[in-house]
């Protein structure tokens, strides 16, 4: 698969700008496994080369913020999934469950565990279930979103996040409606093809370092209707600006790993390019 472009990469030096050392920002995806981070060129020069990593946030934070992640994906006390569903709808649901599972959210355990799930974070639990099912070796417990913030406390360095716990729980679930969460759950039960295919097209374009094809997947909800212009603007385009404006101060401190989704890289308004208009050389990793 990794027949990538002569210019695609997944890592990016920073320099310039008066910049005394340059730093570097890589892209990943959350179905990507930690070994590849092995096959990123150019990736353990730059580990060697800076004194602390910076994410989206800092995934082994404090005990009580992953805690409160874990809670904000469930469904508040005393409901349940099949509250929020017609007879006939947690009838297909249950179908689906049972076909890939071997029980149903009626079962007693299923229910007090994936069945207080929102729909949303249920339906993304089914559907790393049918990726594991495709993918060979996949181990889902040993990806790439936390390799790099791991290997960074075994060297000794810093880690920091450009965002708060808190503030991605707000962003993830803060308004979203039941009809949303609903729709999330519906989707990949009436159409788990189109959700298959989305992921391992996504996948696929991530392993080949192909850049062009992850920004286009990346924009293809807003295509589809999956997303509103305004929640994109959100999830991605205001966050790359965010970042990039925090970036010169932290980059001046110490040489920084900085490690955030593929998909907030490329495109006018990605990171690459609004790193480029505040002054800084911004090459790919050879």
């Amino acid at each position: 698969a990794f027949y990538g472009s002569a210019n695609a990469q997944l890592l990016y030096k920073i320099s310039g700008n008066g910049l005394k050392s340059p730093s570097y920002i890589v892209g990943t995806y959350h179905l990507a496994p930690a070994s590849f981070a092995e096959e990123i060129k150019g990736m353990s020069d730059a580990f060697a080369a800076v004194e602390q990593v910076y994410g989206e946030v800092d995934m082994l934070d404090s005990q009580s913020s992953q805690l409160a992640m874990v809670q904000a994906m469930m469904l508040p006390e005393g409901k349940y999934v099949s509250d929020m569903f017609s007879e006939e709808e947690m009838t297909r649901i249950n179908a689906y469950v049972r076909a890939n599972i071997g029980m149903d959210l009626n079962h007693p355990m299923l229910r007090e565990q994936l069945g207080r799930m929102r729909p949303s974070v249920l339906a993304m639990q089914l559907g790393i279930l049918e990726f594991i099912k495709i993918t060979p070796n996949f181990n889902p417990n040993d990806l790439i979103d936390n390799y790099f913030q791991k290997e960074a406390r075994k060297r000794g360095l810093s880690v920091g996040g450009f965002e708060t716990t808190e503030f991605q729980i707000e962003l993830l679930y803060g308004e979203s409606t039941d009809d949303e969460e609903r729709e999330a759950l519906l989707k990949l039960v009436d159409d788990k093809e189109t959700m298959l295919k989305d992921m391992q097209d996504m996948t696929n374009a991530y392993f080949s370092f192909d850049m062009e094809g992850i920004y286009e997947l990346t924009i293809k909800g807003v295509d589809t209707g999956d997303m509103t212009p305004e929640e994109f603007r959100e999830m991605i385009t205001d966050r790359n600006h965010n970042w990039v404006n925090a970036m010169p101060t932290i980059m001046t401190s110490k040489p920084t790993l900085f490690v955030v989704g593929a998909g907030h890289l490329p495109g006018n308004e990605g990171v690459l390019e609004l790193l480029k208009l505040q002054g800084y050389k911004v090459k790919a990793v050879k």
